[in-house]
């Protein structure tokens, strides 16, 4: 290898692979590239892959210990995303292996993307062009409302999270959120107040989640939160499927406590995302229950479902991959680098 770091890039589209090539990253270290997971490799070309120092990854790979195990030289993980949920970090600490994401790429791209989302549920634009497309016209069944006027819940108020509360302030939305850490800033330029989740819930006409998944939010919509909001609230995630219970969001949609949802995410979303099969070999008790109601939100006419896309702008994937290659340039360097642990 000529003395060169061994890098391998999995989850590796197209793009990953022509930006790689365009920027030269080949010149400081030996790259692998998988198109496919990380999870998916087969077991003879990951033992030949074995002593990579460096893993760049998108959310796919489902980087736990038993996979990280077969990296004993393992000293950096880049992801290509700003959620890192999908790395063992346990391990990572345990094991001294740093795990840098991207931080800041995609407020813009990912609120619009969630603005976007709102306007279709609020307004059944999806709805009514399939109706349409189908030589279907019910006007009567096409009456949206208007964001002017109504109470958006921010839950998470991060890069993302600050970006959509200024975008729906600009509708005219009144705005109040919820954050371990409050963004004064918000405050000060009256974009937002903040409450306590309780009254969030209770009084948003639209609820918006932007956090990270962490153990402690599992599931933090469910029958008992929902229980707490309006009647006819309108939820949008385009944060993390971990945070929304589907069983229970199904269940208040058809008896028409939650009037609608727009969800970037689901729980265990890689079945439907990337077929993979393979996670229902290896699940947990859950997946098959949570599957299945996922497979019937899809049916509903009052839920956009997208596959996690939420970032996917040619802007932001370009950030995405000038901040991975920036961070792995400079680790193999010895420049400092910002990491998550």
């Amino acid at each position: 290898m000529g003395g060169k770091r061994m890098a391998i890039f999995c989850d590796a589209d197209a793009n990953t692979w022509s930006y790689l090539e365009r920027h030269g990253l080949g010149e400081l270290a030996d790259c692998v590239i998988f198109p496919e997971r990380l999870n998916d490799v087969s077991d003879e070309i990951l033992q030949h892959s074995s002593h990579a120092e460096i893993i760049s990854t998108f959310v796919y790979s489902n980087l736990s210990a038993d996979l990280l195990e077969n990296f004993k030289n393992l000293e950096l993980i880049a992801t290509r995303s700003t959620g890192y949920n999908n790395v063992d970090m346990e391990y990572c600490r345990a094991r001294g292996i740093r795990v840098a994401n991207v931080a800041g790429y995609g407020e813009v791209t990912v609120a619009e993307y969630a603005v976007g989302m709102l306007l279709n549920l609020t307004r059944k634009i999806g709805f009514s062009n399939y109706k349409l497309r189908n030589g279907i016209v019910k006007v009567n069944e096409d009456t949206g409302m208007d964001l002017f006027g109504k109470t958006v819940g921010v839950v998470g108020t991060g890069a993302v999270g600050s970006y959509f509360a200024k975008l729906c302030h600009a509708f005219g939305c009144n705005v109040i959120a919820t954050d371990p850490f409050p963004n004064g800033k918000l405050v000060d330029a009256g974009i937002c107040k903040y409450v306590a989740i309780g009254d969030l819930l209770a009084e948003s006409d639209v609820i918006a989640l932007n956090c990270p998944a962490t153990a402690d939010n599992y599931h933090f919509i469910n029958r008992d939160t929902i229980g707490q909001m309006k009647d006819g609230v309108c939820i949008i995630n385009i944060a993390r499927g971990e945070l929304i219970n589907s069983m229970d969001l199904y269940e208040a949609i058809i008896s028409g406590k939650v009037g609608g949802a727009g969800l970037d995410v689901l729980d265990y979303e890689n079945v439907i995302i990337k077929n993979d099969i393979e996670s229902v070999k290896n699940s947990d008790k859950n997946f098959a229950m949570y599957s299945l109601f996922n497979a019937k939100l899809l049916q509903l006419p009052n839920v956009v479902v997208t596959p996690h896309i939420a970032f996917n702008s040619s802007d932001a994937i370009s950030r995405i991959l000038d901040s991975n290659i920036r961070i792995i340039r400079d680790f193999i360097a010895g420049r400092p680098i910002q990491s998550v642990i």
